[in-house]
């Protein structure tokens, strides 16, 4: 037979325990489930992120004080209930995964509105990451001997419990593994709601899998409380004649039940003039639906949006001005108006002679080139938002009033070549934005099925709009209150936040 395992071990000088390091696992890998379904719901992994930043230890203080509450005379001092024993850290053995529940329950609908994340969406992600966390947090419960339940035979044991070893002798005899069945009782229900909500289009609704997992909580938990309660070990807190563990247990199942009933006969409903479950929506008709209005195609301006040039077009058109209209005073806001719109149409504004205006225009570009790779950079993060964004599998193109080879250099100049799939520059369109055919051209040439146009002027978001695709304004823009004038439907403060409107 093995020996015991010691619930505990040491590493760089610390000691670590085994119940931890289940706990750990169990967030990784509800983690990394939520991500990648998330996505699939429209929810970005930032949401996942800080939501776990925000949850997780919420619920770990909820599990400790339930477990302080109803074991209080275990503990004699602050110090015990945080983990401290003699001056030392012994860690948080004791856990009541109730209060871990009670906690999310109360946490996540806050969050979401904070956040303003449909709430069902988010439940459909926290259910399997609540059953993932007590399947592998079950196991804590072995490296700590804990969670058995009534004796059983020498005999029974060898046969279908060998593999581990003494661990499940506590107390003078050998225990059922009360841990095992209820984190294969989880697992069992985390199999079936991860293969119906895949295969199941007639029964499953968005928002279920909480009322699933409060249900079937609920049951294992009376199962394994009950055997558990025949081992010896003193139920702390009674309800009358029912354990609180037990009682608690039964209400989940209410709620369980309750939920998945109510939001079925009240979806969408006014209960004195508040709806107080949200419309009824299928599951796979909901992953249908936000995969049909996923973007499959992000498009950029350039100037002012991307690229931060606006310093260096002020000082060439500055340049080009002392020398054709030396007595012409501009203001910052004139300046401001030269962005967008082509240079032709910029300087016909101030001549008539078609000769004039052509000459200013190669003044105002050898001027604008010679000086262009030293004055001009891309703005933070808009270089990591497009490779992400390219690694993500969307089509990424560029579409500028600015002649295409000069934004063929500056993809090159930048080395975002391997990340762009289409540039659209002055060459490949008659009618500049705001007309929207250079964005038509960009469209059809990446055969776009639903697409994202981001820019910085009120031109880039009158364009996305005739064209018939979102606009996606940036707050940096030098123009930013004429851009809000045309409503965009999504603003960002950086590149950053982008791949969080597309639910990266």
């Amino acid at each position: 037979m093995l020996n015991y395992i010691n619930p505990t071990f040491p590493i760089f000088g610390l000691t670590i325990s085994w119940y931890a390091v289940c706990i750990l696992i169990g967030v990784v890998i509800a983690v990394w489930l939520g991500i990648k379904e998330g996505r699939k719901l429209g929810i970005s992994s930032d949401f996942v992120y800080i939501g776990l930043a925000i949850i997780l230890p919420s619920a770990i203080i909820g599990a400790r004080l339930w477990y302080v509450i109803f074991n209080a005379s275990d503990f004699n001092s602050f110090a015990e209930i945080i983990g401290f024993r003699n001056g030392e850290f012994v860690g948080l053995a004791g856990l009541a995964i109730q209060g871990g529940i009670l906690v999310t329950v109360i946490i996540a609908p806050i969050y979401c509105k904070y956040k303003k994340v449909p709430l069902y969406r988010a439940l459909d992600i926290i259910a399997p990451g609540l059953f993932i966390g007590q399947i592998c947090g079950r196991w804590g419960n072995f490296f700590n001997r804990e969670l058995y339940g009534p004796s059983v035979s020498a005999e029974w044991y060898q046969n279908f419990l060998k593999i581990f070893g003494d661990q499940m002798y506590i107390n003078g005899a050998y225990r059922h593994p009360v841990f095992l069945y209820e984190s294969l009782l989880n697992l069992a229900c985390l199999i079936f709601i991860l293969v119906i909500r895949r295969k199941d289009k007639k029964y499953l609704h968005s928002g279920d899998m909480i009322g699933i997992y409060l249900t079937w909580y609920g049951s294992v938990r009376i199962f394994t409380e009950s055997l558990r309660l025949k081992s010896g070990v003193s139920e702390p807190l009674m309800a009358g004649p029912i354990p609180v563990s037990i009682l608690l247990s039964i209400i989940f199942i209410i709620v369980g039940v309750s939920f998945l009933v109510l939001k079925r006969v009240l979806g969408g409903k006014e209960i004195k003039g508040k709806v107080i479950f949200p419309s009824e929506v299928k599951y796979a008709q909901l992953l249908d639906k936000i995969e049909k209005e996923k973007f499959d195609t992000i498009l950029f301006d350039l100037d002012g949006t991307l690229l931060n040039s606006q310093e260096w077009i002020t000082k060439s058109f500055e340049h080009t001005f002392q020398k054709y209209r030396p007595d012409l005073e501009l203001t910052d806001k004139d300046y401001l108006s030269f962005f967008g719109p082509t240079l032709y149409q910029t300087f016909s504004k101030f001549s008539d002679n078609e000769d004039e205006i052509n000459e200013m225009i190669a003044y105002y570009r050898e001027y604008n080139v010679a000086g262009y790779d030293d004055n001009v950079k891309l703005f933070p993060g808009a270089k990591e938002t497009i490779k992400l964004l390219h690694k993500r599998g969307y089509k990424i193109g560029i579409v500028s009033s600015k002649k295409k080879d000069l934004v063929e250099h500056t993809v090159d100049l930048f080395n975002l070549g391997d990340y762009i799939d289409l540039i659209i520059g002055q060459g490949d369109f008659k009618n500049p934005k705001p007309d929207p055919e250079s964005l038509l051209i960009a469209v059809s040439k990446l055969e776009s099925k639903n697409t994202l146009y981001v820019g910085d002027t009120l031109g880039d978001m009158k364009a996305a709009k005739s064209a018939n695709v979102k606009a996606c304004g940036v707050l940096y823009s030098a123009s930013i209150e004429d851009l809000l004038l045309e409503k965009p439907d999504y603003v960002i403060k950086n590149m950053a936040e982008l791949p969080l409107i597309l639910g990266e």
